[in-house]
C-alpha cells in the first residue's frame, strides 16, 4: 500500500462509472490524431486491405505481408509516399494487432524499403516554382481591383508569403469532411496597427501546446504591402459581413476553399505553382535576404530541418546562403 508522505490539497472527486470511463477515453482517444490525418490514414489502410484481398493474404500485419505490401506499392504509387502510408496502416491497426510497431520496424521491412528507394530512388523529384516577389507584383497587376474577392485573393497570399504560412491554414479543404471549425480563423482576433497587424492562428496539427499562434507581419515599403492589403480586405469584409465572425470570406459569405485560391493563382501564373509554393517562396525569399537558417525555420514553425531540402537545393539561394555566413 502506497501511503502519502506529505499532504496535500486535492479537489473532491466522485467515482466515475467504467460506462462513462470508456466513454470519455473514447472521447479523447478519436480527439488524438487531426481529421484529416484520419481521413487521410483511413485511404492508406484501404490500400492495405485491398492488396491483402488481391494476394489472399491475411490481414494480420506480419513483417512478411508488409514487406511484401511495401514492393507492390512502390511499383503502384510514389516511392517517397511508402513510408506515410505504413505509418498510417500500423496507426490504424494498432487497436487490433498491438505487435504492428515492431512488425513494421523489422529488418526485412526497412531493408525492402531501402532496397526499393535504391532502386528507383533516382527519379527526379517534380516540385512546383517557389513563389517570387517579381511573381506577386504580377498578382498584384492582375487582381488589384476593387472586386472583394481579388482582394481576399491578395491578401492570404501576401499573408501567406510574409508569414510562411500553409495555404491549408487559411483557407478550407475542398473535402468537406475535413472542414473543422477549430481551424478557422477569426475576425475578433485580428489586430491592426501603425506598422504590423496579428491575429490569431488557431489550433493545427503541429502545434504541440494547442493554444494557437500569433502571426504578426509587418508592412513594407512597396506597392504589395501586406498590411496596405489588410487594411483594405477588412474594410471591404467588415463592410459586406460585419455580423459574420469568420476572418477570411469571399464575396458569397463562404471561407475559401484550397481550389478556390490555386485556381485563381494558375489563372495568372500557370500551372506551376501551388498552394505550396507561397509557403517555399517566402523561406527562399528570407534565405536570398541572408536571414539565417535558425530563424527561417522558426518563422514557418519547422519541427525539423526538412525545409533546407528545397531550399539549399537551390543553387542561387545556396549562393546567398554562404555568403551571408561567411559575413557573419
Amino acid at each position: 500500500m502506497i501511503v502519502a508522505t506529505t499532504e496535500s490539497w486535492q479537489p473532491q472527486c466522485a467515482a466515475w462509472t467504467l460506462e462513462r470511463l470508456v466513454h470519455e477515453r473514447a472521447i479523447a482517444l478519436g480527439h488524438s490524431i487531426d481529421l484529416s490525418s484520419t481521413l487521410t490514414y483511413n485511404s492508406h489502410l484501404q490500400s492495405y486491405l485491398m492488396f491483402c484481398k488481391l494476394h489472399k493474404h491475411p490481414i494480420d500485419p506480419t513483417p512478411e505481408t508488409l514487406s511484401f505490401y511495401v514492393v507492390f506499392m512502390c511499383h503502384h504509387i510514389n516511392l517517397r509516399s511508402i513510408a506515410a502510408y505504413l505509418s498510417g496502416i500500423c496507426n490504424t491497426l494498432e487497436p487490433h494487432f498491438e505487435d504492428v510497431q515492431k512488425a513494421r520496424m523489422h529488418p526485412i521491412v526497412t531493408c525492402t524499403l531501402n532496397g526499393m528507394k535504391k532502386m528507383w530512388g533516382n527519379i527526379a523529384v517534380k516540385r512546383k516554382r517557389a513563389l517570387t516577389s517579381s511573381d506577386l507584383d504580377v498578382l498584384f497587376d492582375h487582381y488589384n481591383s476593387g472586386e472583394h474577392d481579388n482582394i481576399l485573393f491578395l491578401t492570404i497570399a501576401l499573408t501567406c508569403f510574409h508569414a510562411l504560412l500553409h495555404l491549408g491554414e487559411m483557407t478550407h479543404p475542398d473535402t468537406k469532411l475535413k472542414h473543422s471549425c477549430k481551424k478557422i480563423s477569426w475576425r475578433h482576433t485580428l489586430h491592426l496597427h501603425t506598422d504590423h497587424f496579428t491575429y490569431l492562428l488557431p489550433f493545427h496539427k503541429g502545434d504541440r501546446f494547442f493554444d494557437g499562434n500569433t502571426v504578426l507581419i509587418m508592412s513594407h515599403p512597396t506597392c504589395t504591402c501586406p498590411l496596405m492589403m489588410m487594411r483594405r480586405y477588412v474594410k471591404s469584409r467588415d463592410a459586406k459581413f460585419s455580423l459574420l465572425p469568420e476572418l477570411w470570406l469571399t464575396s458569397h459569405s463562404c471561407i475559401p476553399t484550397y481550389s478556390w485560391f490555386v485556381a485563381k493563382l494558375h489563372a495568372v501564373l500557370g500551372s506551376g505553382m501551388a498552394g505550396h509554393s507561397l509557403r517555399s517562396g517566402g523561406a527562399t525569399a528570407l534565405a536570398i535576404a541572408g536571414v539565417s537558417d535558425d530563424h527561417i525555420q522558426a518563422a514557418g514553425q519547422w519541427v525539423s530541418d526538412s525545409f533546407r531540402v528545397y531550399i539549399r537545393r537551390h543553387p542561387m539561394l545556396l549562393n546567398a546562403l554562404i555568403h551571408s555566413q561567411s559575413t557573419q
